[in-house]
């Protein structure tokens, strides 16, 4: 089985109005346009292969505002929302492909270096809980050995959960643009 694992990525605390406009520039690009374009590229090549799956890291962030980090969590919106949609998406079409999202919260690695500008950081100082690296690990793991698309931390008891969908989706409604299968 092949998998592709979209981690590529980095945050940024600052509030909207006094945030590194380059450094923001950075952060989209990578944590946007190139997951959605490598999510693309591995779609089109993987869609009808057995056992494959396409994981893109995201952030609990991606399901709730962080103060200071609005910016990085308009970011993350982006990549949950494009994954569970292209979840759906796969399975309309009956892909043999599957598509997740990762969604952990704070998690002992050098983003809160990056994400603060800062060449130390203590999380035991700045969250009340946070996993570590293998944690998240093992729950990437989990999400793996799955059929669910989402696999999540809950932001007050921050555990870890599988699910399908978080964002509505609209399918074939009435309502949408006619779906033309190509």
């Amino acid at each position: 089985m092949e998998t592709w694992i979209n981690n590529a990525g980095f945050g940024n605390y600052s509030s909207v109005a006094s945030q590194d406009l380059s450094k923001i520039e950075a952060m989209l690009k990578l944590n946007v346009e190139a997951l959605t374009i490598l999510s693309s590229l591995y779609v089109r090549d993987c869609k009808e292969v057995d056992g494959t799956q396409l994981i893109n890291i995201s952030s609990r962030g991606g399901y709730i505002m962080v103060p200071n980090a609005v910016t990085y969590c308009a970011a993350k919106f982006n990549v949950n929302a494009f994954t569970e949609g292209l979840a759906h998406e796969l399975k309309a079409v009956q892909a043999k492909l599957q598509a997740k999202v990762f969604a952990p919260a704070a998690t002992q690695t050098e983003f809160g270096m990056i994400a603060n500008n800062v060449s130390e950081y203590d999380y035991g100082k700045s969250f009340g809980n946070y996993h570590t690296s293998a944690q998240a690990a093992d729950f990437l793991l989990r999400l793996y050995d799955s059929n669910q698309t989402i696999g999540a931390i809950d932001g007050e008891t921050f555990e870890f959960s599988l699910r399908n969908s978080v964002f509505e989706y609209a399918g074939n409604s009435a309502h949408n643009q006619k779906i033309i299968n190509d």
